[in-house]
């Protein structure tokens, strides 16, 4: 008599095969690629919401101080201006990658007795970008 067992029963009783194996590996690679590729593009928003911060606190800083200077200062005279200590840092000081310029409208505009000041920030990462912010400021006679 010969006890054997059939060929259904021995082939359940082993663990995976070599092609499930592959399966689960080749699936595993392919979700941590997705995650590895997800983690660069989240990086580098991140360094794009950080220079755009740095960059609006630049033209906010300047805006401010213009908006600050005494009525009838040659800073805010009408014209076209760029920081003299081009490029910035995100602090302000020199040797960044931010560049400041500001423009002051002629007199009376776009209204009697004000001038409308725009400063533009501008850098380049990965690509060219620019912020700007507005104002008015007042002459220091009416009509200027």
């Amino acid at each position: 008599m010969c006890s054997a067992r059939p060929r259904s029963a021995r082939r359940s009783a082993g663990g995976f095969s070599l092609l499930e194996a592959v399966a689960a590996t080749a699936f595993l690679a392919v979700a941590l690629m997705a995650f590895a590729a997800n983690t660069i593009w989240l990086t580098r928003d991140e360094k794009s919401a950080d220079s755009t911060s740095a960059a609006h606190a630049l033209a906010q800083q300047k805006l401010e101080q213009l908006r600050s200077t005494p009525l009838g200062a040659a800073a805010v005279a009408p014209g076209i201006y760029i920081d003299p200590t081009n490029p910035l840092r995100a602090d302000g000081t020199p040797g960044g990658n931010f560049t400041r310029k500001w423009q002051v409208s002629g007199n009376n505009q776009p209204t009697f007795g004000l001038r409308w000041v725009t400063v533009t920030v501008s850098w380049t990462d990965s690509q060219f970008h620019k912020t700007t912010l507005a104002a008015y400021i007042r002459c220091s006679t009416i009509p200027c």
